[in-house]
C-alpha cells in the first residue's frame, strides 16, 4: 500500500495500491523522476472522474482536500 500524506500539516490522509498510485502518476505533473509531492485541486479530481480514472482513487483523493480547493500531497511505500 502506498500512504499519502497532506505536506503542509504533515498528516497521513489515505491509503491507496501501487496500480492506483500509477493513475496518478500518469495523470499529475513530475518535476523530476524523484518528485513524491503533487498539487492536487479540486478541479483535478472533477477532470480525473470525466476521464474514467478509478473512482475509489478519486474518493481518497476528495477526502484528502477536505473541502480545500487545493493542497500538496506527498506519497510514501507502507
Amino acid at each position: 500500500m502506498i500512504a499519502l500524506f497532506d505536506v503542509a500539516a504533515g498528516t497521513k490522509v489515505g491509503r491507496i495500491t501501487a496500480q492506483q498510485l500509477q493513475a496518478l502518476m500518469g495523470w499529475m505533473e513530475e518535476e523530476s523522476t524523484e518528485d513524491r509531492e503533487y498539487y492536487l485541486t479540486a478541479e483535478d479530481c472533477e477532470l480525473m472522474e470525466e476521464q474514467g480514472i478509478d473512482p475509489t482513487l478519486i474518493t481518497v483523493l476528495r477526502e484528502a482536500l477536505k473541502g480545500r480547493e487545493d493542497m500538496d500531497l506527498r506519497y510514501q511505500s507502507e
